[in-house]
């Protein structure tokens, strides 16, 4: 029996449109260009690697064949050669790219006489090491242990203590001391405890700025004065703005520390006080400054002498409680120069190489 399956089909497909065959050649060709652009981004990154790898492997050749050879020094400070090498430790076969320069760097800022610090590498045997230092402007006594004997200790600008390297000892001599400070030592976790132990680790000293602004003025405008400082206390500075100085022959000068400009007016208005009162060495035992008062164009400044001092030739402006005096000084007292910002100058020049 036959079926229509059994009858001969004489009727061709249907021909594909050319637009469509054109459309489908494109694509498969998009597909080709596609991976093709994927192999060879892959061949171009895996040769830039390699020669990478064999540029720093033929670098890393020179530079093993030679070690450190020399350590160059800039610093605006007194730090030397010998202090910066000992300082880095470097092992003797050492080479540029051994050196891990963030913990040499760590290594040279745990002297908190340093601010800053800049390592660079100078193929193929140089490390350079630039410096910015701290300049003292005060001194002071920190016991190292509980009991212990105090130990001289450095104060910076910015209230910094710090042990201090490099500085010629008679500088150091004429720096005041200072008095009236609590110091609080850094604890872990930035938690402060009070202490006087050690000397370094203690949280910067409160007001020192404008301690350094009265110090820098008496030097540079009255240096005879200045050289007569022995003690500089803070006890009343947070309290009351008032800064006392205690000298060979005066137990206090307060001065007035409300506005740091003031001190050049009051250091001048001390040196025509001093000049004015005749009195024998000793006799007197306060001066303040603070507390002035205006009178007749000039100012009347409490002064107090000693029980039984001769102080002939004071010239005294009105009452005032027993062995107190009011001492007249013109207000506004000619200025002669205007004070540099830098109280300590170091003896070497800026920028150095060893």
């Amino acid at each position: 029996m036959r079926t229509w399956r059994d009858i001969p089909q004489n009727v061709k497909p249907r021909a594909m449109p050319r637009a469509v065959r054109r459309r489908l050649w494109l694509r498969r060709l998009g597909w080709v260009g596609l991976a093709c652009g994927l192999a060879a981004l892959f061949v171009g990154a895996y040769a830039v690697a390699r020669m990478m790898a064999e540029g720093e492997l033929q670098l890393s050749r020179a530079s093993n064949a030679e070690p450190i050879s020399e350590v160059v020094l800039r610093t605006n400070g007194v730090l030397d050669q010998a202090w910066i090498v000992r300082r880095l430790a470097l092992p003797p076969e050492a080479t540029l790219l051994d050196l891990d320069l963030a913990a040499l760097r760590e290594r040279l800022l745990a002297d908190r006489q340093v601010i800053t610090v800049s390592l660079t590498r100078k193929f193929p045997t140089t490390l350079e090491v630039s410096l910015s230092e701290r300049a003292p402007v005060a001194r002071i006594n920190v016991r190292a242990s509980a009991g212990g004997p105090p130990r001289p200790q450095l104060v910076a600008r910015d209230g910094v203590v710090y042990a201090g390297s490099g500085y010629d000892a008679q500088l150091l001599g004429e720096l005041p001391w200072l008095g009236g400070v609590k110091l609080r030592r850094r604890a872990a976790g930035g938690e402060t405890r009070e202490g006087r132990e050690g000397g370094a680790g203690f949280e910067p000293i409160f007001g020192m700025a404008l301690v350094a602004e009265l110090l820098a003025t008496a030097r540079n405008e009255a240096p005879a004065l200045y050289k007569t400082w022995r003690v500089v206390s803070l006890a009343r500075l947070e309290s009351d703005a008032e800064i006392e100085v205690k000298t060979d022959s005066i137990d206090r000068i307060i001065f007035n520390a409300r506005e740091s400009a003031g001190f050049l007016r009051q250091i001048a208005q001390l040196d025509l006080l001093l000049d004015s009162v005749q009195a024998s060495p000793g006799a007197i035992s306060e001066i303040n400054l603070a507390i002035g008062r205006m009178v007749d164009g000039r100012i009347q400044v409490p002064v107090t002498f000693r029980e039984g001092a001769d102080s002939h030739g004071a010239r005294i402006e009105g009452p005032g409680r027993s062995g107190t005096s009011s001492i007249a000084v013109p207000a506004y007292p000619p200025v002669r120069s205007s004070p540099t910002p830098n109280f300590f100058h170091p003896t070497r020049p800026a920028a150095r190489e060893f």
